[in-house]
């Protein structure tokens, strides 16, 4: 029974890392701050091209087409001398337009600065394959049609209007809001009116909008930047890695230029570590298209391309009447993966932050830690908080986990007593341990219930810890970035391994996991199972290597706690007397007795 107990223990918390270890690549250097100028586009899709006047219209509605093959490419801002940028803003947000396409060009974050080291703050679609909100249609590709920008009565909306061609005119209304607490702050509310200008029906098959362009933002990219969405009933996720390809033998998959589908969309997002844009339409679209985008390479990545993500919504198709109009309307959240303002969104779109199965326990530790952090202002010493918040809720299941594994302990001998005495009679063996265990009123499986409890609370500290935008350069003593691992230098071209990153934290928790397994009792009396469980801390060593700063803080901060409870533990007295069996107690006095004639002899 204890054998068993113990490999499942091990078992469950081998896969809980393994899995987290999936989701966890190995760090990279912080990019670099993103260039003015990018390379010219060599694989972009050619824009539809506008109807020509006079010539007969479609009679059925045409989609817009789809990607070709390789990865889309950066735009090229070049010196258009006749782009005019206008601008939105509240307190926290500023929301820069183009003329061309008359869409999103930029969002800038006055609260987030661009790189630990910098003072500019971060602007999102800095770097982009097309504006956020850009306009596609198998008329013309809006970013090629430059908008006159048209007079609003409001300050806080502003208007644009274009012909993409002879046939259809587009008039974009937009409006930020001037609060500063929940959603409507990132949230830019779009109008979108299309007019038939000639005298016959026209079909509009599905036009595109595009969700913005996210940036490559460190480690974490192959599994944090996702493309997303939501039919009403199931959420769905493209990651970056699902373009990449690769993986780990049946787990590989091929890379792929881009992913289509089609159904009743409620809300899509794309989104990298930290940022998100989340398009959600009053009324269903028809289906999306996700591509990675090719950012250009520097020093950092040794002049290998990065890779971002970008998508396209498409609206349902839709035909406009003679000389009529028809309108759709958008609300475009554009800023931090905060989960206090995505929770408040009505139709679920908090699910983009991603939490996993344990969803709930990843929402409850944040809004506790966000609660701490309200107190003690750093962001570390909330973690640390937490994790005695955590401890001490579980303290009493771990108090008599402790108790009972120091019981098990002093029944090793017994035990090891009893199969010496009964080596070919396992049903003997088994009969008479759950006699021991229930005479002593130990129970061999309270050792794995604080384990099997923790496993849930690990998974939700992970993802929460992992993609939390409050942690984004968060300090703490040497931590520059809680988000990240704590480097603090670099090994250059090491053989087999490149730059290596020296990460003093988990050396810290190696040591704290390896004092408190090798001071723990030993609920075993199989050997080889007492010396896996000692050497376990430098089995998982370097899978906890590249995890975030903060998460390890957490860990280190919990053998601490768990050192000390062992130290109570064994501190209470040693007042247990072990409760032998009749049948058990009779027989070593067998075998006493009969070493005792041979010793005679």
């Amino acid at each position: 029974m204890d054998k068993k107990n113990t490999l499942i223990g091990v078992s469950l918390l081998l896969l809980a890392i393994f899995y987290m270890y999936k989701t966890a690549p190995v760090p990279q250097p912080e990019p670099a701050p993103a260039p003015s100028e990018a390379p010219t586009d060599s694989t972009t899709p050619p824009s539809p091209s506008a109807t020509p006047p006079n010539q007969p219209f479609p009679s059925a509605p045409l989609p817009a087409p789809g990607p070709v093959s390789g990865h889309a490419q950066i735009e090229l801002d070049g010196e258009r001398g006749d782009e005019i940028i206008s601008s939105l803003e509240n307190p926290l947000v500023e929301v820069l337009f183009t003329n061309y396409g008359g869409a999103v060009k930029e969002i800038v974050l006055k609260d987030f600065k661009a790189t630990l080291d910098s003072e500019e703050p971060y602007a999102m679609n800095h770097l982009r394959y097309a504006p956020a909100l850009n306009l596609s249609t198998y008329l013309g590709d809006g970013k090629n049609v430059i908008y006159e920008k048209i007079p609003t009565s409001d300050r806080d909306s502003i208007a644009f209007r274009g012909r993409i061609s002879d046939q259809l005119e587009v008039t974009r209304r937009y409006t930020i809001s001037q609060e500063v607490e929940g959603p409507a702050t990132y949230t830019i509310r779009h109008e979108l009116e299309f007019r038939n200008l000639s005298d016959q029906p026209l079909p509009m098959g599905q036009p595109q909008l595009n969700l913005g362009t996210v940036a490559p933002s460190g480690s974490q990219d192959r599994f944090l930047q996702t493309f997303g969405y939501s039919t009403g009933e199931d959420v769905e996720f493209v990651e970056q890695s699902d373009f990449l390809g690769g993986g780990f033998l049946m787990f590989s998959s091929e890379p792929k230029d881009f992913d289509e589908g089609s159904g009743n969309i409620v809300w899509a997002s794309v989104k990298n570590q930290f940022f998100i844009t989340l398009i959600t339409p009053d009324e269903p679209v028809a289906g999306y298209i996700a591509r990675p985008v090719d950012f250009p390479g520097d020093e950092t990545t040794k002049g290998q391309p990065k890779t971002g993500l970008t998508a396209d919504i498409k609206l349902q198709a839709f035909s406009i009447p003679p000389n009529g109009t028809y309108t759709q309307s958008f609300d475009f959240y554009a800023g931090p993966k905060e989960h206090k303002r995505l929770s408040k969104l009505d139709k679920g779109q908090e699910q983009a932050m991603q939490f996993g199965f344990f969803g709930w326990i990843s929402k409850f530790l944040l809004l506790v830690m966000n609660g701490l952090f309200t107190f003690v202002g750093n962001w570390g010493l909330a973690i640390i908080l937490l994790t005695l918040v955590v401890r001490g809720a579980l303290l009493p299941i771990t108090l008599v986990s402790m108790r009972s594994m120091k019981k098990m302990s002093k029944l090793g001998e017994p035990m090891k007593k009893l199969k010496e005495l009964f080596p070919d009679n396992q049903q003997k063996q088994q009969t008479l341990m759950m006699e021991l265990y229930k005479l002593n009123k130990v129970n061999p499986v309270a050792g794995c219930l604080p384990m099997l409890l923790q496993i849930p609370v690990f998974f939700g500290l992970f993802y929460m810890l992992r993609s939390a935008a409050e942690l984004r350069f968060a300090d703490f003593l040497w931590i520059s970035d809680l988000s990240k691992p704590d480097t603090v230098a670099t090994l250059p071209n090491m053989p087999l391994l490149g730059d290596f990153p020296i990460n003093l934290l988990p050396f810290v928790w190696l040591v704290t996991l390896a004092y408190q397994m090798w001071t723990m009792p030993a609920p075993s009396v199989d050997n080889a199972q007492v010396k896996m469980m000692k050497f376990m801390p430098f089995i998982f060593f370097p899978f906890t290597y590249t995890f975030s700063s903060g998460l390890v803080l957490y860990w280190t901060v919990s053998n601490v706690f768990t050192i000390g409870q062992q130290w109570l533990v064994q501190r209470g007295g040693d007042d247990f007397e072990v409760q032998l069996p009749p049948a058990l107690k009779k027989a070593i006095e067998g075998a006493e007795k009969g070493k005792g004639k041979r010793r005679k002899k």
